[in-house]
This record gives structure tokens, C-alpha cells and sequence, in this order.
């Protein structure tokens, strides 16, 4: 059986996309209002319109969505950084003047500031959980590792650690700085970060000339 929305008859997949959908802005919603475990199954289940039956049918708890917005956005975050450190005719500086503004736009986002800790909170608090995050994040340390390693190639310097170690510290700063945003309203994460990777940058030391043969 289809369902209409806007006057438009929906088939069964398209009402299924739009039912999970709806689950996960509904669970976003409430995460931010009422946190990880103050929100029920059928709490999200009845913000979005649907019947438990409904939720699970699309996930099989609470963990799986708070992993898919966490996904989504990190998706994202990769997606708008790699845009910015990837366009060869931005000089260096342009990329970081680019990058700031970016985390400008990231900082005034408070309800992804309040998932970032309910995020971190759960992961400490379930292993099951906590497996899924560290996967998927050693995949976004990853990826951000590689922008940096391609930065430090466009300066033909050498990082004066491991790039995996480097995108390690500038997630953890920012995820602290997110964790102090919310106690304290002076806004700081666009700044703060910049200058750890204008620190950074500049503590690579040039590549050995024949190197560059």
C-alpha cells in the first residue's frame, strides 16, 4: 500500500526512506533536548508520528541512530574539508583563511555540539557502542590524516610527526573545545584550531633538496 505526501503518491521504498528519515531528525530532536538516555525508543518513535513497530523496522536501538547522525556528519566534515584543503589554486594560507571559516560556521552549530558529547559520553559508557565509534573514527582520523599529509606536500615540508598522530590532535582539540563551548558561551574552537595548524605547518621541517629532483 502507498501513502501520499504533498499530494504525490509514494511508492514503498520512497515511503520507507522517508520514514527513516523522519526517525532520525525525530531522534536528533530529542537527543539534543533530552540526551542519549533520557530519550526512549518510543519517545523518538512518537516525536516523528510513527508506532514502535515502526523504529524497528529501520533500526534495531537507540545506538544505531546516534552511529547514522554521526556518520552523516562526519561525512559531511570530510566532504566540505576535502573541498577546501583540495582546491590547488588556493595558496596554504588560503586554505587555512577557508578552513577558519568553515569551523566558524561548525562552532555556531550547537545542536551537532551537544551530539559530539552525547556521542562521546555513550562511547564511554557501552562497549558495544563504543567498538562501532572507534571503528568508524579511526576512518575519519584516516582521512583527515591524508588532507594533512597533502598539505604538508603543497609546503614541500616534511610533518614533524606522524600524520596520523597530527589529525589525532586536531579532532581531539576540537572535540574538547566543542565539550567547552557549552560551558563557556566566548566562542573559540575557529581560532584555537587554526593555530594549532599554523603551529603545525610551521614546525615541518623542509624536504631534503634531492628529494625534490
Amino acid at each position: 500500500m502507498s501513502k501520499t505526501f504533498g499530494g504525490k503518491r509514494l511508492s514503498r521504498q520512497e515511503a520507507q526512506v522517508q520514514t527513516r528519515e523522519r526517525l532520525i531528525e525525530a531522534a536528533r530532536r530529542l537527543f539534543v533536548q533530552h540526551g542519549f538516555r533520557g530519550t526512549s525508543l518510543r519517545d523518538i518513535a512518537e516525536e516523528a508520528g510513527y508506532s514502535q513497530g515502526a523504529f524497528y523496522s529501520n533500526f534495531p536501538g537507540k545506538e544505531a541512530v546516534l552511529l547514522e547522525l554521526l556518520k552523516r556528519h562526519v561525512a559531511l566534515e570530510d566532504e566540505e574539508a576535502k573541498a577546501i584543503v583540495g582546491n590547488e589554486q588556493h595558496t596554504v594560507d588560503k586554505v587555512l583563511i577557508e578552513f577558519e571559516a568553515w569551523l566558524d560556521r561548525f562552532e555556531k552549530d550547537r545542536d551537532w555540539s551537544v551530539l559530539a558529547i552525547e556521542l562521546q559520553l555513550h562511547a564511554l559508557r557501552s562497549p558495544t557502542f563504543a567498538q562501532s565509534y572507534a571503528r568508524f573514527w579511526s576512518e575519519h582520523e584516516q582521512r583527515v590524516a591524508a588532507l594533512l599529509k597533502w598539505t604538508f606536500e603543497r609546503l614541500g615540508k616534511v610533518p614533524p610527526a606522524q600524520p596520523e598522530r597530527l589529525a589525532a590532535g586536531v579532532i581531539a582539540l576540537t572535540n574538547g573545545l566543542v565539550v567547552q563551548a557549552n560551558a563557556n558561551d566566548s566562542p573559540r574552537i575557529a581560532a584555537t584550531v587554526t593555530v594549532f595548524l599554523r603551529a603545525i605547518l610551521a614546525a615541518g621541517s623542509d624536504v631534503p633538496r634531492e628529494h625534490n629532483l
